[in-house]
């Protein structure tokens, strides 16, 4: 089955910003409350100690907004034949993993901004975090599925 592309665009970027603004708002909240410097000058914002303290987080708040957004996805009109759903479950996870790696890409790396990071920055150093979130967002509609497989069954 094809992934309703549109469908899936809209969901993956209304997702996007809700846990980038979560995540943000952890490290925010944490360097407020721990008085965390921030970053010396030319020090990348990946060194930032309560980016440091919260990006693990990160991947909690991934693990969590994506699977809700991929149940969303999947709301309407379902497949009863699970062949036919696993393959679209496949395919929406291919369709937001890469779409998080454009525009990551984009946002964090082309584009100047307070958060820029060179390509070295942003896929060598930000390892293993960088990798882990990538997985979360292609793992998040299996988990979906398997979370409805799961409550079917009962």
């Amino acid at each position: 089955m094809k992934v309703k592309l549109t469908r899936a665009l809209v969901l993956f970027f209304i997702a996007y910003i809700i846990v980038t603004i979560l995540a943000a708002a952890t490290t925010e909240i944490y360097s407020s409350i721990y008085h965390s410097p921030p970053p010396a000058p030319g020090m990348s914002v990946l060194q930032a100690p309560a980016f440091v303290a919260t990006v693990p987080y990160h991947v909690l708040i991934m693990l969590i907004v994506w699977p809700i957004f991929a149940a969303i996805y999947f709301r309407k009109p379902r497949q009863p034949n699970p062949s036919l759903q696993y393959e679209e479950t496949l395919r929406l996870s291919f369709t937001w993993l890469i779409a998080a790696i454009v525009v990551d890409f984009v946002g964090f790396v082309l584009i100047k901004n307070p958060y820029s990071l060179t390509p070295h920055e942003f896929y060598v150093i930000y390892q293993p975090w960088i990798s882990l979130i990538y997985i979360a967002i292609f793992i998040s509609p299996f988990i979906r599925l398997w979370l409805s497989r799961l409550l079917t069954k009962r």
